[in-house]
């Protein structure tokens, strides 16, 4: 378990090497507050190649205005090319940076990383890896002095409160689909009949 402040150099290659480097330990992107569920996320966005200071925030600073500010977060610095938003609470993948409206008890949200696929089995519940989580989880969380907890997984509740999720494309590829071509001397003779080659 360690403490970090500032950007560190951390592995984004795939979900699980991102999870295995961060889990237990904090970090405090912008030396504000502590260890905040921004600051997790603020990490990643910079190791990705992000200049600091993303995912932009608006006049609160709220992890809630990372998806209201979304049009400038995918769009400012080319984030199109990295990210694709999903609005479908269904459709969340794991890896997906999930983000949560705020409530009376918790007014700037919350913004994660979904540790599993959705389930509706779940009762509305989803496994999230980030910061600032309050008790429980895996690994038991530990409060920064300077405010926040260590990274650690924990089911939240997420159906009311869901909002979107940014997509990593590099984590989601989607294989392109080729049409095989037929070998056969039949099919060239065929095509050439209807074509009226005779």
């Amino acid at each position: 378990m360690a403490f970090f402040t500032g950007y560190v150099v951390l592995p984004t290659n795939n979900y699980l090497a991102w999870k295995s480097a961060v889990a237990g330990n904090g970090y405090d992107a912008d030396g504000s507050y502590g260890d905040q569920c921004w600051d997790l996320t603020a990490e990643f966005w910079h190791n990705v190649g992000f200049p600091e200071g993303y995912p932009l925030t608006g006049t609160n600073h709220y992890a809630s205005e990372c998806w209201t500010q979304n049009r400038y977060n995918n769009v400012s610095y080319n984030g199109m090319a990295y990210f694709d938003l999903i609005t479908d609470l269904a459709s969340v993948k794991q890896g997906d940076i999930v983000v949560f409206n705020g409530t009376s008890s918790n007014p700037p949200g919350h913004i994660g990383f979904a540790d599993e696929d959705y389930n509706p089995n779940k009762g509305g519940y989803l496994a999230i890896l980030g910061q600032n989580q309050g008790t429980g989880g895996t690994p038991i969380p530990v409060i920064n002095p300077l405010g926040g907890t260590t990274a650690n997984v924990k089911d939240l509740y997420t159906e009311a409160d869901f909002l979107g999720a940014f997509r990593y494309k590099a984590w989601h590829t989607t294989p392109v689909r080729t049409r095989k071509k037929s070998h056969f001397k039949w099919v060239l003779y065929a095509r050439k009949f209807r074509s009226g080659n005779r």
